[in-house]
Formats: structure tokens, sequence, C-alpha cells
């Protein structure tokens, strides 16, 4: 499985911070696959991390490893589409968006040979070898990308939260989680939702004027009016 040569325009690396160390290079490991999270504490793997301080791990192996942990899985793949997940994917991990063509391949590689399988291809693809290597952490590549070297989501805010608005993104904040559990699309309930709320509104309009005509018709026949 190869990542195709891509017509975007993509930027010479240049790390603004030396990762050198391997606790810091931990930390930015972290921040490169779990951008639109802020408790990454949460997302840690303690025997990988033991795995990689020691040295037995080197960049590329510890973000694969990532990509397939039980984490990832649940807590991005499982609250995103695959289209949505290989786009994710690639931002992170290549530093750049997926081409239309690339989305459906590897869309289609995922389903039929797990994720495992796709963490492996993407980190051992050409273009992250030659891009990244064994111990680079990867960044931003592309300028159709929002900056990703300032602990900032790929994403403005705003989309960041819509994106990522489903289950697991709920359950990780939890009992400190106070927003709607109901995944509306647009701030709007579902059409069904909607529809009943017409027809109980409705039905309550006019079992308001039913009983304001009962009391007009009565207060008539007595001359009250």
């Amino acid at each position: 499985m190869k990542t195709q040569p891509v017509n975007t325009s993509l930027m010479e690396i240049n790390p603004i911070q030396d990762y050198s160390d391997r606790p810091s290079c931990l930390k930015a490991i972290y921040r490169q696959l779990f951008k639109e999270n802020r408790n990454f504490d949460f997302f840690h793997n303690s025997t990988l991390d033991s795995l990689f301080l020691a040295g037995e791990l080197t960049t590329r192996d510890m973000i694969c490893e990532l990509l397939c942990s039980e984490m990832y899985r649940d807590y991005i793949l499982g609250v995103n589409s695959n289209y949505h997940f290989i786009s994710l994917c690639f931002e992170r991990v290549l530093g750049r968006p997926p081409e239309q063509q690339e989305k459906y391949q590897w869309s289609s590689f995922l389903a039929t040979e797990g994720l495992r399988a796709f963490a492996e291809q993407l980190t051992g693809s050409d273009e992250y070898i030659a891009a990244f290597g064994d111990n680079i952490v990867p960044s931003r590549r592309s300028l159709k990308l929002f900056s990703s070297d300032q602990n900032l989501p790929a994403l403005p805010k705003e989309q960041s939260i819509q994106r990522y608005g489903g289950e697991g993104n709920i359950n990780q904040y939890r009992p400190h989680y106070y927003g709607s559990i109901l995944r509306w699309e647009n701030g709007q309930p579902p059409r069904l939702v909607r529809q009943i709320f017409s027809v109980i509104a409705v039905a309550f309009a006019i079992e308001v004027i039913r009983i304001f005509l009962i009391v007009a018709i009565a207060a008539f026949k007595t001359g009250s009016f």
C-alpha cells in the first residue's frame, strides 16, 4: 500500500523544538496524534511509554503502536467515519491532507485489513520514511493545514468540537463533562424529533383554542359578555 504523489504545496520540515531527549519527544508524539484533546495524560499507554523511554521503540515505532492502540481505536476511529479517520491520520502522521483517491483506497484497506495493518503501512510508507525517518516527530508539511506546531488542533476550535462531539470524546472527560450528550448535527435535533415537536406544538395550539372557544361559548350563553 503506497501513498500517492501529492499536488499540494509541501513545506520543508523545520522542527521548532529539540526532541533529542525522549521525555520531550514522547510529549510531542501525544500532542501530534491527539491534537483535539487537552487531557493528554488520559491517553498515555504506560507500557508503550516505558518501552519508548528505554529506547526500545523508535519514534516511528511509537507512532505506529499508538495508531493501532485501543485508545486510538475507541476515541479517534470510533467517533469518526473511515474517510474522516483517514484524513486525520494523513494530517497527523504524514503532515498533509490526503488526496481524494487516497481516501477511498486507504479507507478500503483499513476496512479489509484492520487497524494494525493500516498503521504499519502508513508509518512504513516511503513518504513517511523520507519525510521523518525513524526519529523525527511528524509535523505539518502542507500549507493547506492549520499550524500543528503550536499545540493547537488541526482545525479551528468550532469545527474540532463539532467533529469530536461523539461518545468517545464525551467519555474521556467524565465525570467533569457538562455538555450535551445528544449528538445533534449543526446544533439541530434530528428531523424526526423536530417533526414530533411540531406536531405537539400544533396539538397544543389547537387544544388552547378549543378551551378558549368552550369558555367563550359558555360565557355567551350565561350572558357574561
